[in-house]
């Protein structure tokens, strides 16, 4: 559907805010633009009409304190701290900007699945996480030998040089790589994240257990600190080269305000470079003020980028709305005619019906896939610790096996021990200890192979590395499904678990798209759960509910799969109806009747194949599929 629809009480509503939708481009408004220009220029002009943004350092004369009173000591104490308490609120405010962009940027990601806003919002937080370890060095919160005449002004310019850089190399990943490959991966991001963490942990580290600390302020020079001149450079390199350049690949407003930013990030380091002479002073607390505007900037755009995509979904809706009221007007007219009005009205019926059902598909299509997603990444996850954790169980227990056999060795050649020795085991129950410890270890051993199993069958299932036309062993999907449906299985309905009875014949691999077809495994062996948990409830004590499962080759080219329940039978009303769209025998609320008719589309559609219900079982219910050993005209087939 490709003509859009405008809603003149949308349009109006537009109107009346300061931008509107129609104008919105993937640019920061002006005024925001002006606005941080303006706030960027004004600390310069205060200065020239006299205002000193400086923080009073009073020095501290121990001599006098001593013989004044509680109340005039503590007073002087905290005069004397006030510019460490300024530069601390300063930088903490700046981190906290940083942490509200990285979270607002998953929340971004979440929706658009856009790996790019998160990780360069990590690099903006991982920045800001280098301010914060340099604030809490600065607070000698993290241990330090380096004094902070050296190690403020040091760190400060280490940090604004890693800020400039991580953001730099935060967009280089995506104007030198393929961000498309990433495009979901929590991993990635987590991985992004955790290494500029202690990368940025790491540098503050360093510098402050290090007693002596190259200079870096230089009162009365023409350049007061010219360590800052570097990442004053890096910010005009990054602002007029590199984030253009990522700007005009991934337009949007977050991208807009990363270049935007460079304009509070530049005058930051003018300050610094050319101004600033000595802790806390005018300069000095000017620049981590605009510091603070620098990262409100992306983080800014960051919102208004959320903003419009929200809008822009619910215009989508909107026209989607009118569209529908304006079909079912025309239904009504056609529905006055003749013949032929009756007959464009059914066609026009079946549209919105395929509109709809389409609809329905494409959300459970996207459900399924985050779902996979996310199954896979748990299990890989999952996967490498309890791995770990299983094979030094083995190592464990040859250990304690060893362990107790010397010291069954001891009691032998020493039967006489001491008494403290005697009291000791006695009150641990030596004996008992001895019997249980490799009971425990081997219940361990067994608790961890069946995590593995587990992991393995969630791994099968979710098919990630699998989304296109493979050669698989059903067998395996089918194993895995069962694997994740074990817990329902297991669960007593009425006097009985319910029984799996497998039968696999010898199939070949089968051309398919795994993903897809272990979703036709679930919901079917979900449908059968329930029928049997409905229907055991009313039958006799030694009733055993049973699912059958076989497969077997019809010919050649041609496999079958068979599932069959001794539930109850499925009246011939709802076997007819059972694949059409949004049908369904379940209570408001409890289904959505897509289940199988997303089966048939998969398996028909998708497959080349065929599935039915079995009209001539009538105790019961038996679901069978067919499917082409080879799908036509595939690459795999043909090579």
């Amino acid at each position: 559907m490709n003509e859009v629809f405008h809603s003149p009480a949308l349009a109006q509503n537009n109107q009346n805010k300061w931008w509107s939708l129609d104008a919105v481009s993937a640019k920061l408004p002006k005024e925001i633009v002006f606005t941080v220009c303006f706030i960027s220029l004004l600390p310069f002009c205060l200065n020239l009409l006299g205002f000193d943004f400086s923080t009073p350092q009073t020095p501290l004369d121990l001599a006098t304190l001593q013989a004044a009173p509680a109340g005039t000591v503590y007073d002087a104490l905290y005069q004397t701290l006030a510019g460490s308490f300024t530069h601390t609120i300063l930088e903490w405010s700046a981190f906290c900007a940083a942490i509200f962009t990285v979270a607002l940027a998953f929340v971004y990601f979440s929706v658009k699945h856009d790996v790019t806003t998160p990780i360069i919002g990590v690099t903006l937080v991982c920045a800001g996480m280098m301010d914060a370890f340099h604030t809490l060095a600065a607070d000698h919160l993290i241990e330090t030998v380096a004094d902070n005449h050296n190690l403020i002004p040091f760190t400060w310019a280490l940090c604004r040089m890693c800020n400039a850089l991580l953001t730099i190399f935060g967009v280089s990943i995506f104007l030198v790589g393929n961000p498309t490959r990433w495009k979901g991966s929590v991993t990635f991001v987590i991985a992004v994240s955790f290494a500029f963490g202690v990368m940025a942990y790491g540098i503050i580290h360093v510098c402050a257990t290090r007693s002596i600390l190259p200079e870096t302020m230089f009162p009365g020079a023409l350049i007061t600190r010219p360590w800052d001149v570097i990442p004053l450079i890096l910010f005009a390199i990054a602002g007029v080269f590199i984030y253009p350049l990522f700007y005009r690949r991934y337009p949007s407003p977050f991208a807009h305000a990363l270049i935007v930013s460079t304009i509070p990030n530049g005058a930051t380091q003018l300050h610094m470079a050319f101004g600033s002479s000595a802790l806390f002073d005018n300069d000095f607390n000017i620049a981590h003020f605009l510091k603070i505007i620098a990262y409100l900037v992306p983080l800014t755009g960051l919102m208004l980028d959320y903003s419009i995509t929200q809008i822009e979904a619910k215009r989508v809706n909107a026209s989607l709305s009118i569209e529908i009221e304006e079909r079912k007007q025309v239904e009504k007219d056609l529905q006055t005619s003749e013949a032929e009005a009756r007959e464009n009205a059914q066609k026009l019926e079946s549209a919105l019906q395929d509109l709809q059902k389409t609809q329905a598909q494409l959300i459970q299509s996207e459900k399924m896939s985050s779902l996979g997603q996310l199954v896979g990444g748990v299990a890989h996850e999952i996967n490498n610790p309890i791995n770990f954790i299983h094979g030094n169980v083995i190592h464990a227990e040859q250990y304690v096996n060893d362990l107790l056999d010397l010291l069954a060795l001891y009691q032998t050649e020493f039967p006489e021990v001491s008494e403290k020795i005697r009291r000791k085991s006695q009150g641990m129950d030596l004996d008992f200890a001895k019997e249980d410890l490799p009971r425990l270890l081997r219940s361990m051993r067994l608790g961890t192979s069946r995590i593995q199993t587990i992991v393995r069958s969630l791994r099968n299932f979710s098919r990630l590395d699998e989304a296109g036309l493979k050669s698989v062993n059903i067998h395996e999907g089918i194993e895995s499904t069962l694997m994740l449906l074990d817990n329902r299985l297991r669960l007593r309905v009425g006097q009985s678990e319910i029984a799996v009875n497998k039968e696999f014949g010898a199939l070949p691999l089968i051309e398919c798209y795994p993903g897809q077809l272990n979703q036709v495994f679930m919901n079917i062996l979900n449908n059968a759960i329930e029928a049997l948990q409905s229907y055991t409830a009313a039958q006799p004590t030694e009733f055993q509910p049973t699912i059958e499962i076989q497969t077997s080759l019809l010919s050649p080219d041609k496999a079958q799969i068979r599932f069959y329940n001794n539930g109850a039978a499925i009246a011939p009303e709802v076997r007819d109806k059972m694949f059409n769209p949004f049908f369904t025998t379940k209570p408001i609320g409890q289904g959505t009747g897509m289940g199988l008719s997303i089966c048939y589309q998969i398996i028909e559609a998708r497959h080349n194949g065929k599935i039915y219900c079995n009209p001539a079982v009538t105790s019961g219910a038996e679901f069978l599929i067919e499917l082409p050993v080879c799908q036509p005209n595939s690459s795999l087939s043909q090579g």
